[in-house]
């Protein structure tokens, strides 16, 4: 069996319990969840971009990423839509026929909030936008200018992402979070391409790591100012950029320290993507009927706890992921053990 590389492992992990924890209730204009928020998932998809399975004709990737990553997708937002159906129910009173139609047209739609639809289990659209970009890749990949297209994609895409920032021409989760990844996904396909990253130095991961945390923090802190608009635009792809250095090389240099529990982590991204946001609603609703409190706001320290404790209680479902493979996108075939 292909065994795991252990820094990819520790980067997925990281990302995915930066998200859960961004996606927590807690008072938005913090500098550290604005800078987390902002950059994270263009780490996540460079890591997707650099595990891209090569060599795949069009059909065969529509194949494998459309069970992969379309069929979860249908999955987690069925899972979710009772959930959605409760939660209604209890806030307003009462549902109509119309409003409970609304999130699976939504849904059908790669969730899309019109006047006759609106989002389901909105954090799925990254499904949809990898299915996407797998697909986008394979085709370019095969064409005698395809990294030339992709760069001439990257910048179209980075000017549409600012423009729909100002104009807010096209409030569609999907649209938005393609438009703003690809570049990343991109970047990630091209450096596994190039065999960039293979080799591993920990000081020199530590240094560069380290380094361009900082620069990042820097260049983030200038960005978060949007009195010149383009100015801010920029900053946040180039903030962007270096993020992705600064996570990847941090987590090159973790490559020596083997843990269990990062590798489940690692294995149970697109479970624990699917079902946190329901699991964050219901821990919510709890506390604010036992605490007496509507709207409840966590500091720093409660949001990682809360993170940490929903992917724990994942692991069992990870561990014994052979008997639900569909829900990690993998066939029926025997799944690796954690040390595979």
């Amino acid at each position: 069996m292909k065994e795991r590389i252990n820094w990819i492992d520790w980067a997925k992990a990281f990302c995915m319990t930066v998200v859960v924890f961004c996606h927590l209730p807690q008072q938005e204009d913090t500098f550290h969840l604005q800078f987390l928020a902002s950059v994270i998932l263009s780490t996540f998809f460079f890591v997707s971009g650099y595990l891209k399975k090569r060599d795949l004709t069009v059909k065969e990737s529509s194949k494998k990423y459309g069970y992969a990553l379309l069929i979860p997708y249908i999955i987690y937002n069925v899972i979710y839509y009772p959930y959605w159906f409760v939660k209604f129910y209890i806030e307003h009173g009462g549902i109509t026929w119309g409003d409970a139609v609304k999130p699976i047209i939504g849904t059908i739609f790669g969730q899309l909030n019109s006047s006759f639809s609106c989002e389901l289990n909105g954090v799925t659209w990254f499904l949809i936008a990898l299915f996407i970009m797998h697909i986008l890749t394979d085709v370019l990949n095969k064409s005698k200018h395809g990294k030339v297209i992709m760069l001439i994609l990257s910048i179209i895409t980075m000017i549409l992402y600012g423009a729909n920032k100002y104009y807010h021409y096209a409030p569609y989760i999907t649209y938005h979070g393609l438009i703003r990844c690809l570049c990343f996904f991109f970047m990630g396909n091209l450096f596994q391409q190039k065999g960039w990253l293979q080799t591993l130095n920990l000081r020199k991961d530590v240094a560069i790591g380290a380094t361009t945390l900082l620069f990042c923090l820097i260049l983030f802190y200038w960005h978060i100012h949007e009195n010149r608009f383009v100015l801010h635009i920029i900053l946040y792809y180039v903030a962007n950029f270096v993020s992705v250095y600064a996570f990847i090389y941090l987590s090159k240099s973790l490559n020596s320290i083997k843990s269990k529990l990062i590798t489940l982590i690692s294995i149970g991204t697109m479970l624990i993507f699917g079902l946190h946001r329901m699991m964050i609603g219901v821990i919510d609703f709890g506390i604010e009927k036992l605490l007496h409190h509507p709207n409840i706001i966590y500091d720093w320290s409660e949001c990682l706890i809360i993170a940490l404790m929903i992917e724990i209680v994942l692991l069992p479902i990870i561990i014994y992921r052979s008997k639900w493979p569909i829900l990690f996108g993998k066939g029926s075939r025997k799944v690796p053990s954690i040390s595979a």
